[in-house]
């Protein structure tokens, strides 16, 4: 017996095949010329140094320069506007972090909706926060130093450098019953310069960005606001062994991209950083700087971005914070 096996018209054939290769085409042909990650943050902090070894990376693997452009500033409404702005074709990505989504707690109209008009694509990493003191300030965790800023409330500024540091600060000190001013700084390493220089008395800085004055003594550590210490720097007590009062947060960030990027590209960008973030010398690398590789599912990275964003607007109204 004769097995009979049936064909397309040639014509079908073909119009299967080229339908098939315009919906792949997108991921293959990408990226076909240089692509920028946005940092909304100046140089110097630990999301930036991270971006720049992960850009290097991709630059590897997609024979294409990946270049990092910081745009800081205003609440990081300026870099995430340049990029909800930009052609959604995967040329430019966003390195967005908590700020994002607490935009509209600062700036009214910032021209551009960040939860409409970016995309999220993959978180990247996260790490830990640290409580850090000028080394002059007469306390060693934090308890003593909400002690002291109720007894010297006009003697404690904070140094915050973007809406996430400041809101996570303001959720801190609410819990501890002080308060501080807070003074605002256009990137992390200008933050902590004015604590090294005793024009502020304390700030919440990135692990990562703060360890190396840390163990230089340039400053002084009291605490980091998670449950257990932190494996890169064992000698600072956890938030509920300074007296933190089970106050927990961290920090992360990932990539986001223009409304409308086509969906085969989004992909190819998360499938290509997660196996970068795959790779033992990117794991220790950020580990080295105080983070931990996390690659996540666009669904994923977007659940995390509406809950943090929705959590601190109740502390920004207690706080009193009036959007500009």
């Amino acid at each position: 017996m004769k097995t009979i096996i049936a064909r397309a018209p040639r014509a079908v054939a073909t119009a299967v095949a080229v339908a098939a290769a315009a919906f792949a085409s997108p991921a293959l042909a990408y990226p076909d010329k240089p692509v920028t990650i946005v940092v909304p943050f100046a140089p110097g902090g630990s999301s930036d140094s991270a971006t720049r070894m992960l850009a290097e990376q991709l630059s590897q693997k997609w024979k294409k320069p990946v270049v990092v452009e910081n745009k800081p500033g205003a609440y990081s409404s300026i870099g995430a506007g340049q990029v909800a702005r930009a052609a959604p074709d995967g040329y430019t990505i966003l390195l967005a972090s908590v700020s994002v989504g607490t935009i509209k707690l600062f700036l009214k109209n910032p021209g551009f909706d960040p939860l409409k008009d970016l995309t999220p694509v993959t978180q990247i990493a996260r790490g830990d926060y640290v409580l850090a003191v000028n080394k002059s300030l007469p306390v060693s965790n934090m308890k003593e130093l909400a002690e002291y800023a109720r007894a010297n409330p006009d003697k404690v500024n904070h140094a915050a450098f973007g809406s996430g540091s400041m809101l996570a600060f303001e959720q801190f000190s609410e819990s501890m019953k002080f308060k501080a001013q807070n003074v605002n700084y256009r990137g992390e390493a200008m933050a902590l310069n004015a604590l090294m220089a005793g024009d502020v008395q304390l700030m919440l800085a990135t692990l990562s960005a703060a360890r190396p004055f840390i163990e230089a003594g340039r400053i002084k550590p009291v605490g980091i606001f998670s449950k257990q210490r932190s494996p890169i720097a064992p000698d600072i007590p956890s938030a509920d062994e300074s007296g933190g009062s089970g106050y927990y947060v961290d920090f992360w960030f990932g990539f986001m991209v223009p409304t409308g990027t086509p969906e085969a590209i989004r992909r190819k960008i998360a499938a290509d950083t997660a196996e970068i973030l795959q790779k033992d010398e990117v794991k220790k690398k950020l580990y080295s700087l105080g983070l931990v590789a996390t690659s996540s599912t666009a669904e994923a990275f977007g659940k995390l971005i509406h809950t943090e964003s929705t959590r601190w607007v109740e502390t920004a109204k207690r706080a009193g914070l009036q959007a500009e």
